[in-house]
């Protein structure tokens, strides 16, 4: 009965459309007997392959399951790959936009909402996101014992979980996952606890856990400094490597892309990862909790994420809170150099799992090669082919020589014919989330103004490293303006500056010969924030800090009080002047260790 209402329906739809230039406008009506809207949309998408279509949906809460999906493996960078069952399967089309005039998408299981690969001109609009069953575990504290290194979790009742011998499973409609990666948050706040790190569990140990009565766990064995505070939100996402399988949106290799009013208030990974795509707009973009929840979690990882994009990308008037990662990342990716043949070939593999499959490059690409101690470019090349071997081994053949100095496992390779050449992160805030607010490590014009930052790691942070996450991005203009910083870096398990600038060089390869950022701007900030560094700088050609103002919170003891206001190292040329310290700590000093050029104003 159920699959001849769905083919009644699906029937029905075919009906409902009018022409709208070069759109079929087609509405699906909320249709209360209709339990599964899954293959009603697969369906529809399925019959209008090149696109050219306007999904239209009612103010209402449709519900979507993917047991009538097939599965479709999908590479995922920065997420973890695999077989992917999706409600909304765009692919190789133009002219698409999924309108939900103030519809909540309710899924349920292990399926992602919206996939999006080979396509042009896409448009997804005034919806939001949920999931049935959360990817994350969430409890309160109810009882500690610091003596026996054990406390006491009342588990959230819309958290189904079971306990196998004297291990925790936390599940959903079609999975489960086992504890893993954990991090305790304060729920009069939403933060994180201050120096939250103390309570981390190194999840390499598995926790020990014993029903006391129905949702009421007792955890024992757990490997941190200290037990985690009565009363205190306990947040478990499972083991790396299994917990980033449900992004909310993906796109790959699409461009010319609308995100407008959409929230994801839930998911199993990401909430938007782009990768190889290019002229990206989000505006209204959020992870935000469903209004009177007081779950801790939206995202499981960042909330965006952007891997090797290229062209326009604009962040305007999102808010990005309680995720368990980064507002957004921006990066590029960095191979590792395997193997030299003689005729203009090599081979080259992913340095991270997360990154294994990735597109990389295409025949013509420029690409660079830099040594992975130094970050130094030692030569580039254009690429003449590439044999994909497997998810981690291609083989690239470059047009003329390689670089005499390639070395196997000590060279990296970046593209550098795809970049963003213009960022603008406008009217943003971040806040409630575990790391940082924003990760910038790509070239072109980046402005980050009026935003509002508030994340337990660094503020914003401007890497790039060619040894763990392989995140490659030297950055050419970055102006951070107009924004406001407050309470920054109380994670504690590390220093964390409001604008940290600190690509991963070790100190015996720095120096002033090279600068792998060239210039970065800090204008007209407030900074409001307890503890003592606000600005930490390495290898950048041009730093200017200006008309910024510093006030000393005293919202919480600092954690690392004997560092310096600014730490500037192997700088080229630091400017300094008319930034207001009246009510910062009168204790402050500035370091600066081997500048070529710098002038401070006091």
């Amino acid at each position: 009965m159920r699959n001849k209402r769905i083919l009644t329906l699906c029937c029905l739809l075919a009906g409902v459309f009018v022409s709208c230039g070069n759109q079929k406008s087609i509405l699906i009506p909320y249709d209360e007997s209709v339990k599964d809207y899954s293959p009603v949309v697969s369906s529809i998408l399925a019959s209008h392959p090149e696109g050219k279509i306007r999904l239209l949906f009612e103010n209402k809460e449709y519900h979507f399951f993917p047991d009538s999906l097939q599965g479709t493996y999908l590479v995922v960078s920065n997420n973890d790959n695999g077989i992917k069952r999706i409600a909304f399967d765009i692919k190789d089309a133009e002219n698409v936009t999924i309108d939900g005039q103030g519809a909540q998408f309710l899924f349920h299981g292990g399926m992602v909402p919206f996939s999006v690969s080979g396509s042009n001109n896409v448009s997804i609009r005034r919806l939001t996101v949920d999931y049935q069953d959360h990817f994350t575990l969430e409890g309160t504290v109810v009882q500690t014992d610091p003596e026996n290194k054990s406390f006491t979790v009342r588990i959230r009742d819309d958290n189904p979980y079971r306990i196998s011998g004297d291990t925790l499973f936390f599940q959903g409609y079609d999975w489960e996952l086992p504890l893993g990666e954990n991090i305790v948050f304060d729920p009069l706040t939403r933060r994180p606890c201050y120096n939250t790190a103390s309570f981390e569990h190194w999840s390499a140990k598995q926790l020990h856990a014993e029903e006391i009565s129905p949702g009421i766990v007792r955890f024992s064995g757990i490997h941190a400094r200290e037990v985690p505070p009565e009363g205190s939100v306990w947040v478990d996402k499972g083991p790396y490597g299994q917990n980033r399988r449900y992004p909310g949106i993906i796109l790959s290799n699409t461009h010319e892309v609308l995100i407008e009013d959409v929230s994801i208030r839930h998911c199993g990974a990401m909430a938007l990862i782009a990768q190889n795509s290019s002229d990206i707009r989000l505006s209204g973009f959020s992870t935000v909790q469903k209004e009177g929840c007081d779950r801790m979690i939206t995202a499981s990882a960042d909330a965006t994420h952007f891997v090797d994009c290229y062209g326009a990308l604009v962040l305007e008037n999102c808010i990005f809170e309680s995720m368990l990662d980064d507002a957004t990342n921006l990066h590029g990716t960095y191979m590792l150099l395997s193997e030299l043949s003689p005729d203009k070939r090599f081979a080259a593999s992913f340095g991270h799992f997360q990154q294994e499959g990735n597109l990389f490059a295409e025949v013509g690409d420029s690409i660079r090669f830099i040594d992975r101690t130094s970050l130094k470019p030692i030569g580039t090349g254009v690429v003449l082919s590439i044999d994909r071997q497997e998810e981690n081994r291609y083989v690239f053949e470059t047009v003329s020589a390689l670089p005499e100095n390639c070395e196997p496992g000590k060279t990296a390779v970046e593209n550098i014919s795809k970049k963003l050449d213009k960022v603008e992160i406008k009217h943003c805030t971040v806040r409630f989330n575990r790391a940082r607010s924003l990760l910038i490590s790509c070239p072109g014009d980046v402005l980050v103004e009026d935003c509002d930052f508030s994340s337990m790691m660094a503020g914003i942070r401007i890497c790039g490293d060619a040894n763990y996450w392989f995140e490659s991005g030297p950055t050419d203009c970055i102006t951070i303006r107009n924004n406001r910083f407050n309470d920054i870096g109380i994670g504690g398990a590390a220093p964390q500056a409001i604008l940290q600038i600190d690509p991963i060089i070790p100190k015996e390869a720095r120096g002033l010969e090279h600068f792998f950022h060239k210039k970065i701007i800090f204008e007209g900030n407030h900074v409001e924030t307890f503890d003592r560094q606000v600005i930490y700088a390495l290898s950048v050609d041009s730093l200017i800090i200006k008309n910024n103002l510093f006030v000393d919170s005293r919202t919480f003891p600092p954690l690392f009080p004997n560092l310096s206001v600014l730490d500037a190292q192997f700088c080229g040329h630091l400017i300094m002047y008319g930034n207001v310290f009246d009510q910062w700590t009168e204790t402050a000093t500035i370091s600066l260790h081997n500048c070529k050029k710098t002038e401070i104003e006091a």
